[in-house]
């Protein structure tokens, strides 16, 4: 039995916004760092290198000043990211009880930080992982060594500075828990501070 099927017809209306969409997408990606491309833009090739450490990088016990900025966006991602998991949990309860925020405070600031690193983006060494952009651009990223224990150390002074309880309010009101915690006066403000990075002294 022969089968006869109706040819699709497409409208030219259709393609056109087709081929528009895809040159929209091509003209807006981001040039990548380390991405090399070939002259007539067909082929091209990556290229990454590990992060070049120095004295205090590799030594020092406490954040370096250039990457204490990224130190407390990792903070206030983490913490943001457990109260509010604690809040689905406990839907019915408008706030936290205080045990609970001290043990949310406590285990953030006892984490291993196991997924972060530092990494090269642009020429400048950065913090790399959850809750950073940096995550999202191709690079090698060394972890381990200190990074752990300097945010560690990051988290436990804002909780000695600022306090549990003071954090865990400013979570509650604020819309912007990392602008409020990262980018505001003072302890609050590493994010607001000019650094001169190394690589731009050279």
């Amino acid at each position: 039995m022969e089968v006869f099927r109706r040819p699709i017809k497409t409208s030219h209306h259709v393609v056109i916004i087709i081929v528009i969409c895809s040159l929209v997408v091509r003209l807006s990606e981001p040039k990548l760092t380390g991405v090399e491309e070939s002259e007539d833009k067909k082929s091209g090739s990556l290229s990454f290198k590990t992060p070049t450490l120095d004295d205090e990088d590799a030594h020092s016990l406490h954040m370096p000043r250039d990457l204490k900025c990224d130190g407390c966006r990792v903070v206030a991602y983490q913490l943001q990211t457990k109260f509010s998991e604690a809040h689905k949990k406990r839907p019915s309860l408008k706030v936290l009880p205080e045990s609970q925020i001290y043990d949310i405070t406590e285990s953030v600031c006892e984490s291993k930080f196991d997924k972060y690193g530092i990494k090269e983006v642009d020429g400048r060494k950065r913090l790399s992982g959850p809750g950073l952009e940096t995550a999202d651009i191709p690079g090698i990223m060394q972890g381990g060594g200190r990074w752990p224990n300097r945010l560690r150390e990051t988290c436990s002074m804002y909780m000695g500075e600022i306090g549990e309880e003071e954090i865990y309010e400013a979570y509650r009101q604020e819309k912007d828990f990392e602008k409020y915690l990262c980018r505001g006066q003072g302890l609050l403000g590493e994010c607001s501070k000019k650094t001169s990075h190394k690589t731009d002294e050279l």
